[in-house]
């Protein structure tokens, strides 16, 4: 069964816009999976990066379930039961949230790949849980790891232009010209102390005044939950 408060709570969040910026991981991972992980530290974007991929996925709302499994009404519900409800509900894209919070969620996981022809694409933010409990789905689900933000993707949010992504052998051997190409669109040195105060995690777009607050928040969650 999935309860109202389900129903309505996944049709609230899917319908909030989205930020237009997409981070670099949206572009490496295969959609086409059918069972697809994504783990990084709370606050990084795992929960935005899930929402952008429903709203860009072309599919009927009805179709998209979001849950998040840190949320009351998902107390004792059971993973498999609800994915076996809406796929035969005409469901196509299960998204979870959070699902370290679920209890046997590897399990659970692993019979709905097995049994539905659903895609499901979960994130969780304990590596320890994820790591432990996943070790059967490595043949089933695509893991993914999201970063908090690097420096480049930083400049990106701050000046709303694309910097291309080097690899280390190429800044050696190129490194004049890729410092030109930089200088040429921003001042590095002036980004860079901004990202050393407050780029790490993409919430400081919502209010610098209270980044600092949030990112207290965010360490004594993952000491108390995550690890």
């Amino acid at each position: 069964m999935i309860s109202a408060i389900l129903r309505q709570t996944s049709a609230n969040i899917l319908s909030r816009k989205q930020p237009g910026y997409q981070r670099f991981l949206h572009k490496i991972i295969d959609f086409k999976e059918q069972l697809i992980g994504i783990k990084g530290a709370r606050g990084c974007g795992k929960t935005t990066l899930l929402l952008q991929h429903a709203q860009n996925s072309q599919r009927e709302a009805q179709r998209i379930l979001y849950i998040a499994c840190d949320h009351p009404a998902m107390i004792d519900v059971n993973l498999f039961e609800l994915a076996q409800t809406f796929y035969q509900e005409g469901g196509e894209l299960l998204l979870i949230d959070e699902i370290h919070k679920s209890a046997n969620f590897a399990l659970h996981l692993k019979a709905i790949r097995d049994t539905f022809d659903l895609q499901v694409i979960f994130s969780g933010s304990s590596a320890l849980r994820l790591q432990n409990d996943l070790a059967d789905l490595s043949r089933r689900a695509v893991m993914h790891t999201l970063p908090v933000l690097s420096l480049r993707e930083f400049m990106e949010i701050e000046t709303e232009q694309t910097f291309a992504a080097y690899s280390l052998p190429d800044i050696i051997e190129n490194h004049l010209s890729i410092a030109t190409e930089i200088m040429q669109k921003v001042r590095p040195i002036e980004q860079f102390q901004k990202y050393l105060q407050f780029g790490a995690y993409p919430f400081y777009r919502e209010s610098l005044d209270n980044y600092p607050s949030k990112l207290l928040e965010v360490i004594n969650l993952t000491i108390d939950s995550d690890l």
